[in-house]
């Protein structure tokens, strides 16, 4: 029965032992022929004829064996008692050799086996159960096990266990796959695995060095990796391949002997130290026939498939517990449960997982610096929303490559990553580095820091990176720095310019101050006296420009200086300016001369004191730097079209020269070379005279070699014309004067009113004197005066609230400031306050005779007029007379369309262009200071226009054309009287 129908699911344990039980043939009770003929038949048949039939029918070989007891010494029969049970280490993937039915129980052959030694010597086998050889090898420890079955004798593993008899032997053979041309041989280049613990490794290397050979832990694991290919062959034995091609791959695999090499052993393998097991053992091996174990053998190889759960053969990360006893189904639901909670759980974390990676993204994206992260191998993994901006759509690309690629911008940052060191978060190390880098559009700077990240879950640790763009930073701290070096430059420059206008101011003070020493004397006679004063007028002269040179320099530097171009014959002007150098030039025996190419009849257009004041520099430099030789200067003008050319001019002379690194300094602002130090000068000439020439459209450049000389060329753009007759020149008219002016002087300085009081007494004027603002408007108002002339600088009240003062009380007194401020926006100030006039000290006769002939005029012309304010008039236009004239005719042609227009419109009922025409009148009247026509067309704005009104609209509006007519006289007349 247990053959036949339940050869898994049980074993014969042992024979009972109870009275013997018989079988008989039934037959009828009237049946007594066939009764005693059955019986006859029966008692003639042997015991050999009965045992053949029965085994015919039972499959099951003889186990008559198993009756008769082994001989077991008493030493054996003790051990077996002390040790009833023993571990076995069980390999379920070695079939036919050893398997494991569902409850666990070892089945296959060594199982057959183990039942057997059990039913001779009583022993129990508990199975342990090992994936493969490899786990079999961590039992082999003294205790964890007693019994390997199944096991390969080799002389390597006879070091550390022992081995009972061989039972079982088979031949070694190639497995490979099934094909057409498959040939029983191996070639060069292929894979064949071969189990660790197999003895002929070594011998096969030796046989086939041509063949990759690759060790498993499981010979029958393989079976499926040369059936996919993953292998060439595979060596296995015999009875092992035959099992696994006839059950699993009898159409895709095939075996063949391995010649030359010997068979394999199969037997018990024990722990060392256990000799009394050995023995029982081999007796128990010894016991059972030859025949029995190739049965048993053929029995499972011919027995239908077994499934083979090969999971664990192919997970090398997971462990497996295997359920030796069946689940109940409590524990089912348990694991259930908590397989249900584990669930829940993993979502919980996967939640708060998915929540945290939002959170990073977020935060990452939110942060303003371009910010990512490198992996070990130099890839970028992972980058914020900033870093991808920071790029351009095309160049993004190239900022995603490798730090290690040549064209990542992050190159020069890989090259150093690799030595950051990982160290605690609490002492973790940022690495900084700044560098420039490509964005698509430009090189950019960036403050690029970097630190190492390790990951508990991953071998390799990741870079966070990120950087701050330190582009205009740094720019600005250039910017900085040029202008502290500026500063510094001209701090130098400016101590040394107040050392030098030290000098240059002191001395000539000093000689002033000398010779009005000598002229308070007597001993000097009259020559000596004109000449002390000559020299002295000289030398105030010198200083005067010298304090002009200073002020030239802050009229070009804020812009203010104002070119005023006329016809000029060049070569005359140049003639001339030689001409005052040449009491100079003979003084030092220094040869002047000057030519010139210039066409003969043309004029320039060009400013001549501008260009007077280049060429006298530059001469002047020339003599000042030349002990001997020549200064030369050439004039020349190329044509560019008939009315445009270029003049050029050279100024070369033999002096010292210059190095070109003084050539570097020379048009700086109080700059000097170390020769230039040894002579007088402010350092400011050189760099007026480039200015000059810039705003001229010019260019002036210099050629100097140390101890040749030095020559500047000028070239500047001009107009040209041959008409010489075109060109007006105004006849010098004679200075008159006014006669009988009460002039009043405010001053707080008592040398400057004596001066300025000598200079109109000398001049026939009566004056009086003011110490300050105060003072003056006090005089004013008790006394009448024709002119204030006044300083701008006073102590209570200065000049400029003085004027203000004057005009608020709508005073028409001429008011002159006087200034020792000569900067163009000291004189704007001061028309703007209400001035006539600005003047810059010192103040000599004929500035004043100037314009005390010009306060003699429009005085003169003020008082032939009834209406016209002509005071403002000349406020409003700087005494320009043709400028006062364009805006009376402008008013007077206005006057005459809006007049005609308010009439027309108030007749019409249009009342908004008649406010408009009435508006623009008063607009006019306003500017021109009208007051009459200010008050009544101010009355016509308004009056509302109505039926009841319109008598008296009339009324005004005829005044207005009567006020117009007699203006329209005065205005004719004054144009009569001014052409």
């Amino acid at each position: 029965m247990i053959s036949r129908y339940f050869t898994h699911s049980l074993n014969v344990v042992k024979y009972y032992n109870s009275p013997r039980q018989y079988n008989f043939l039934l037959t009828r009770k009237d049946s007594i022929v066939l009764n005693e003929v059955l019986n006859r038949f029966v008692d003639a048949l042997t015991n050999e004829v009965r045992y053949e039939v029965s085994q015919n029918w039972l499959d099951t070989g003889n186990l008559a064996f198993l009756n008769k007891p082994l001989e077991l010494t008493e030493h054996e029969k003790q051990w077996i008692k002390q040790h009833p049970d023993l571990k076995v280490l069980e390999n379920p993937y070695s079939p036919p050799y050893s398997m494991t039915d569902e409850t666990g129980s070892v089945r296959g052959v060594m199982g057959d086996i183990l039942n057997i030694i059990t039913l001779q010597t009583g022993l129990n086998f508990s199975p342990i159960t090992v994936s493969h050889n490899i786990h079999a090898g961590t039992q082999l420890n003294p205790g964890g096990w007693d019994i390997l079955p199944a096991a390969i004798y080799s002389e390597d593993r006879e070091n550390n266990v022992s081995f009972a008899e061989a039972f079982i032997t088979t031949p070694y053979v190639f497995v490979m796959q099934k094909a057409p041309d498959s040939e029983q041989t191996l070639k060069k280049g292929m894979k064949v695995a071969i189990p660790y613990y197999y003895e002929l490794h070594s011998q096969l290397k030796e046989m086939y060095p041509e063949v990759e050979w690759i060790k498993v832990d499981n010979a029958s694991a393989a079976f499926h990796k040369v059936k996919e290919g993953e292998l060439d062959a595979l060596v296995a034995t015999q009875l092992n391949s035959r099992y696994m091609i006839d059950h699993y791959y009898p159409n895709e695999l095939y075996h063949f002997l391995i010649p030359g090499v010997q068979n394999a052993s199969l037997s018990f393998a024990f722990p060392r130290g256990e000799p009394e097991l050995k023995d029982i053992i081999n007796k128990a091996l010894n016991a059972i026939p030859p025949s029995e174990v190739l049965r048993l053998t053929e029995k499972w190889i011919k027995m239908p498939n077994v499934t083979i759960d090969t999971w664990d053969l192919y997970s090398e990360q997971f462990y497996i517990v295997t359920t030796l006893s069946v689940l109940l189904v409590g524990s089912s639901l348990l694991w259930g449960f908590y397989l249900l909670r584990s669930v829940r759980r993993r979502k919980v974390i996967q939640g708060d997982l998915e929540n945290q990676i939002s959170f990073r993204k977020a935060l990452s994206d939110s942060l303003p610096n371009p910010t990512y992260v490198v992996n070990w191998q130099g890839n970028v993994i992972s980058h914020n929303s900033a870093f991808e901006h920071y790029f351009t759509a095309d160049y993004y690309k190239n900022a995603m490559l490798p730090l290690e690629n040549s064209d990542s911008p992050f190159k020069d940052v890989f090259s150093n990553a690799h030595e950051v060191t990982a160290e605690t978060k609490e002492n973790r190390t940022i690495y900084t580095q700044v560098f420039e880098i490509d964005n698509g559009i430009e090189k950019r700077c960036i403050n690029h820091w970097h630190t190492l990240c390790n990951l508990p879950a991953s071998e390799h640790a990741v870079y966070i990176c990120s950087w701050q763009d330190i582009t205009e930073t740094r720019d600005l701290i250039h910017a900085l720095e040029v202008e502290r070096n500026k500063a510094i430059n001209a701090t130098v420059a400016k101590s040394q310019f107040l050392a030098t206008m030290s000098h240059e101011i002191r001395t000539p003070i000093s000689s002033i101050m000398g010779f009005l020493e000598l002229l308070s004397g007597s001993g000097l006679s009259k020559e000596q006296r004109v000449e002390a004063i000559s020299l002295a007028y000289a030398t105030g002269q010198s200083l005067l420009g010298l304090i002009g040179e200073i002020l030239d320099v802050d009229k070009i530097e804020s812009g203010n200086y104002q070119l005023q171009p006329q016809w000029v014959d060049i070569p005359t002007l140049v003639q001339n300016t030689c001409h005052s150098f040449g009491a100079i030039a003979a003084s030092k025996s220094i040869a002047l001369s000057c030519s010139s190419t210039f066409p003969e009849h043309y004029q320039v257009k060009i400013d001549p004191q501008a260009f007077k004041q280049v060429l006298s520099n530059l001469l002047s430099n020339a003599l000042k730097f030349t002990t001997e030789g020549a200064v030369k200067i050439t004039t020349s003008l190329g044509h560019i079209d008939d009315n445009h050319a270029v003049i050029k001019m050279t100024i070369m002379d033999s002096g010292s020269g210059l190095s070109q690194e003084e050539q570097q300094q020379l048009f700086k602002r109080y700059s000097q070379t170390s020769t230039g130090r040894q002579q007088t000068g402010s350092g400011l000439g050189l760099m007026i005279c480039k200015e000059l020439i810039k705003n001229m459209q010019g260019d002036l450049s210099l050629e100097s070699h140390p101890g040749i000389g030095t020559t500047f060329t000028i070239t500047i753009p001009v107009e040209i014309t041959q008409q010489v007759a075109a060109i007006e020149t105004k006849a010098e008219q004679p200075i008159t004067l006014p006669e009988k002016l009460s002039i009043l002087i405010a001053d707080d300085h008592p040398t400057n009113r004596l001066l300025l009081k000598r200079q109109l007494n000398l001049l026939g004027y009566d004056v009086d004197e003011a110490t300050d603002g105060v003072q003056a408007l006090h005089k004013i108002s008790m006394q009448h005066y024709d002119l204030l002339i006044t300083d701008v600088n006073m102590p209570n009240m200065d000049g400029f609230e003085l004027t203000r003062k004057l005009r608020e009380q709508n005073s028409s007194l001429p008011i002159w400031g006087l200034t020792a401020n000569a900067q163009a926006n000291e004189r704007e100030k001061g028309l703007n306050c209400g001035m006539n006039l600005c003047l810059f000290k010192p103040l000599t006769l004929d500035v004043l005779k100037t314009h005390l002939s010009q306060l003699h005029q429009v005085a003169h012309i003020a008082t032939q007029y009834r209406h016209l304010d002509i005071e403002a008039l000349k406020n409003n236009t700087a005494n320009d007379l043709q400028l006062m004239q364009e805006i009376l005719m402008t008013f007077q042609h206005e006057t005459h369309k809006d007049l005609p227009a308010a009439f027309h419109a108030l007749e019409a009922g249009d009342n908004r262009t008649f406010h408009q025409c009435i508006h623009r009148i008063h607009g006019a009247a306003n500017i021109l200071n009208l007051q009459k026509l200010i008050n009544i067309s101010h009355q016509l704005e308004i009056t509302p226009v109505s039926d009841d009104s319109k008598p008296e609209i009339l009324q005004l509006l005829n005044s207005v054309k009567e006020h117009i007519a007699e203006l329209d006289q005065e205005i004719t007349a004054f144009c009569q009287q001014n052409d």
